[in-house]
C-alpha cells in the first residue's frame, strides 16, 4: 500500500546546472584552442616525418628548384648569379620545360626580410604553391 502524500505535484523545472557545466567547459576548450589555430604565416612547411622507401622515391621524382638569395641582394640560380630584377625577367625561361612541385628558398642571415618576402611573393605569382626555407639547424 502506498502512502500518499498532500504534495502529488510533480516537479517541472528543468535542472540546468549540468548543461551549464557543459557550455563552461566548452568555453574553457574554445579559449585556449582559438589562438592557436589562428596563428599561421602561410607558408606551407615541410613534415618532419621519416618517409618509407616508396614515399622517398617521389620525393626523388618531383622535380624542385632552389632559389639563393645572398647579403649583396643577389639571386644565385643553378650557379649562375642575377640581379634581382633581371632574374625576375628571365625565370620564366630558365623553368621552360620543367613541371615545378617545389621551390626551396636559401637566404643569407643578413638579408633584409623585405627582399626574401619579395622573392617569395614573385614565387607564389609564377604558380608554386610550396614555398620552403631552408636553414642550418647547427647554429
Amino acid at each position: 500500500m502506498a502512502i500518499k502524500s498532500d504534495n502529488d505535484s510533480f516537479l517541472t523545472e528543468i535542472n540546468v546546472t549540468p548543461f551549464v557545466d557543459v557550455l563552461l567547459v566548452l568555453l574553457i576548450i574554445f579559449m585556449i584552442t582559438a589562438p592557436v589555430m589562428t596563428r599561421s604565416v602561410g607558408v606551407n612547411l615541410p613534415k618532419t616525418k621519416l618517409l618509407n622507401e616508396e614515399e622517398k622515391e617521389k620525393v626523388r621524382q618531383t622535380e624542385s628548384v632552389v632559389i639563393g638569395l645572398d647579403k649583396d641582394n643577389q639571386i644565385i640560380f643553378e650557379k649562375k648569379q642575377y640581379s634581382v630584377g633581371r632574374f625576375f625577367e628571365i625565370y620564366k625561361n630558365l623553368i621552360k620545360g620543367r613541371s615545378i612541385e617545389k621551390a626551396y628558398i636559401q637566404a643569407d642571415k643578413t638579408t633584409s626580410y623585405d627582399n626574401v618576402l619579395q622573392l617569395m611573393v614573385f614565387l607564389k605569382n609564377q604558380g608554386h604553391e610550396n614555398i620552403g626555407l631552408v636553414f642550418d639547424q647547427n647554429e
